[in-house]
């Protein structure tokens, strides 16, 4: 598959983005799932191919495909995903890249029904908010519809039983999302093992997102 510089040097970044998730341990072997919209045709997004382990990308792991589900190029079949992300870039015109994991504290309180709290700023400035999407199989249309519903209102959406996706307007911006979602879970765990039910980060805060 031909790159152009721009689009190369985003596959590089989602490459990069995909060693990081396993080395945190937000993902076992083939688990999760990876794409960009193609900053020069909109209505497509290069995603990773299915059965790719997160840290063994390339720029040969990805297949180019259409928002309407049509495979444009690569040579390998596209992520079972690949509807959660097309139905993800049709719902939000201002996503330029997804990111699909299985941050295991996150997936753990949606099981448990413990609302995820924010405690810190970053929290708060990146997360802001994050949906629900009840458990659907791996890879079917009714997740993939779920999940778009929830992009609607928030950047960040935790699937039951499943992980959680993320987008964003840029690589960094969406896996920021999914790490800070995913500390906000583990103090909220560590919190509730102190038998703290309650406390979080303050409200009415004048906020604004910082590096």
């Amino acid at each position: 598959m031909k790159l152009t510089d721009q689009q190369g040097a985003l596959i590089d970044e989602l490459v990069r983005v995909g060693a990081d998730i396993v080395a945190r341990q937000m993902t076992k072997a083939s688990a999760g799932n990876l794409s960009i919209r193609d900053p020069e045709d909109k209505d497509s997004f290069f995603v990773t191919n299915s059965g790719g382990w997160l840290d063994q990308l390339d720029r040969g792991s990805f297949a180019k495909m259409s928002v309407g589900g049509e495979i444009l190029e690569g040579t390998l079949e596209p992520s079972t995903e690949w509807r959660m992300h097309a139905r993800g870039y049709a719902a939000r015109k201002d996503a330029l890249a997804i990111i699909h994991a299985h941050p295991k504290h996150s997936v753990l309180l949606d099981a448990l029904n413990k609302k995820i709290r924010f405690f810190t700023l970053d929290h708060i400035s990146y997360v802001r908010s994050y949906g629900l999407a009840p458990f659907e199989p791996n890879g079917s249309s009714e997740l993939a519809e779920d999940v778009a519903a929830q992009f609607e209102h928030h950047d960040v959406v935790i699937m039951s039983h499943h992980g959680a996706v993320a987008l964003g307007d840029s690589v960094t911006a969406a896996y920021r999302k999914v790490l800070n979602l995913e500390d906000a879970a583990e103090m909220t765990y560590r919190a509730l093992i102190l038998g703290d039910e309650t406390s979080a980060f303050p409200e009415n805060q004048t906020l604004s997102v910082h590096n």
